[in-house]
């Protein structure tokens, strides 16, 4: 750990130093004026008489320092808080390039963002009124975003936007994401909604006609507001560990209670492949559901084992083999790497299983160590690869990907993420989880039923957000339901009241 005191002006000294917190965690942030001994002293010189000019440097040292001069915040495009905000972004990139240059290590490709969605950024300047060149220009020279990162960032964005309501339309639209909060087994690095349907068996009952309550209730409130329901995605937990008695009791009130005919867009998750079933896939297709989302994490039987599935790399498979031949044209698949003790070549190798599956969209997760993990609880017994080796993975995933003529269409960030990188979606075209976009970016309002989900509120006019979380807990989801759901109907109710 290194100690490092900064002389700076204190009113930016909090923002700054969460930021290095995440970027540089071997190094431990002081104010000077805390009066704590440390190996470093930066002082830091800001001179806002003419735009922004700052300059770095160590105490006694002259070898290394930084300066950098803005002129461009003085533009009539920006006001005084823009002028706030770009002294912070200033003084974080500038201290952030002064000690890697000392550690000797590399920036992070995405530079001084640690936020989990840099896409609305970019989305956000766009409608400030800069075109993608100037985007583009201020993600690398204010953030300092690497150029990989950038191009990807703005080629999702301009995809993005093909699918975004214009806030007009997003007035009388939502989306719906229903949680089965239950799974066969919980894999050590979940934090999700997901008790082992073994254990908590005893709860489905009564959850389900939890659930039965809420879909209808909030449906009222819904149709009485002539709402258009847009997308919905049912996700958990895993929604397949439901019999197929009961998921076709989930879909049918769906179906019964909301108006689904604008639908664009319907996802179940089925997963895991030891929950799937011929019947409950052929429920799934009688349902209508367009969209289904085999999930292996990894195609490497030993990580299975380690990480808690209970399921053979050829269940995988033939589960993906079954839901072809019942016709499912637009099937999903997950991976993660960096998963505990794969290296390139095990990644290499479930890229390969799954090119020869070539589902119609993969999304990319990169390990992020989630503090409800089981995996967190017990780090130092997990062999995770280094920041370097996950980097090289992302770029053999980037590779496959366009083999198998997948573009990234969505992508997001996490706390804790390994290498600082991001989780990408990439889909074939007119295959994409329209869903995803509008949730990740948070355009249109979600309405969250079932245990742990989450129900976000927008309001249209400057996209701020209200969110409302249903517990994760089935016997606690059960108990709260009537109290939850009339808090619901009231803010849905408030929202989009005209």
């Amino acid at each position: 750990m290194v100690t490092v005191n900064l002389t700076m002006n204190s009113s930016y000294y909090n923002s700054v130093k969460g930021t290095l917190n995440v970027l540089l965690p071997e190094v431990e942030i002081h104010n000077i004026d805390e009066d704590v001994e440390a190996e470093l002293n930066i002082i830091v010189k800001l001179d806002t008489s003419a735009g922004i000019k700052v300059r770095s440097f160590f105490a006694g040292q002259n070898n290394l320092n930084n300066e950098i001069e803005d002129k461009e915040i003085l533009s009539n495009s920006y006001n005084s808080n823009d002028f706030d905000k770009r002294c912070k972004e200033r003084l974080k990139l500038i201290i952030y390039r002064l000690l890697c240059d000392y550690l000797g290590e590399d920036l992070s490709p995405w530079g001084i963002l640690t936020g989990v969605r840099p896409t609305k950024l970019a989305h956000f300047l766009l409608e400030r009124g800069f075109d993608y060149q100037k985007v583009d220009s201020l993600l690398e020279n204010v953030y300092g975003v690497a150029k990989e990162k950038r191009d990807l960032l703005l080629n999702i964005i301009k995809l993005e936007r093909s699918y975004f309501p214009t806030p007009e339309e997003a007035k009388n639209k939502v989306s719906i994401y229903l949680g089965i909060p239950f799974c066969p087994t919980r894999c050590n690095y979940c934090s999700f909604a997901a008790y082992p349907i073994a254990k908590y068996q005893k709860y489905l009952p009564n959850f389900l006609e939890a659930l039965d309550y809420e879909i209808r209730e909030v449906s009222k409130v819904v149709q009485d507001l002539g709402l258009v329901v847009d997308t919905i995605y049912i996700g958990g937990g895993t929604p397949t560990v439901l019999s197929s008695t009961e998921l076709d009791r989930v879909l049918n009130n769906l179906k019964k209670y909301l108006s689904l005919s604008q639908l664009r867009d319907f996802t179940v998750e089925a997963g895991r492949a030891d929950t799937i079933s011929k019947a409950k896939l052929e429920v799934l297709k009688r349902q209508g559901i367009k969209r289904i989302s085999i999930n292996p994490q990894t195609m490497n039987l030993k990580t299975l084992e380690v990480i808690g599935r209970k399921h053979s790399v050829d269940e995988v498979t033939k589960s993906f083999s079954l839901a072809r031949e019942i016709g499912f044209e637009n099937i999903n698949m997950d991976m993660i790497i960096g998963l505990p003790g794969e290296g390139i070549d095990d990644v290499k190798r479930t890229l390969l299983r799954i090119k020869d599956l070539n589902p119609d969209s993969l999304t990319v997760h990169t390990m992020a160590i989630k503090r409800a993990s089981r995996l967190k609880r017990s780090l130092e017994d997990n062999n995770l690869p280094s920041d370097r080796e996950v980097s090289e993975m992302l770029k053999y995933t980037k590779k496959m990907t366009k083999e198998l003529d997948l573009i990234p269409y969505y992508m997001y960030r996490q706390k804790n993420i390994l290498g600082n990188l991001e989780n990408i979606g990439y889909a074939k075209a007119g295959k994409e989880s329209i869903y995803n976009i509008l949730m990740m970016e948070e355009r249109e309002t979600v309405i969250g039923l079932g245990g742990g989900s989450i129900t976000k509120l927008i309001n249209t006019q400057d996209y701020s957000l209200e969110r409302l979380v249903n517990p994760k807990f089935p016997k606690q989801y059960i108990e709260e339901i009537k109290e939850r759901t009339n808090e619901k109907i009231s803010k849905i109710n408030e929202l989009f009241y005209k």
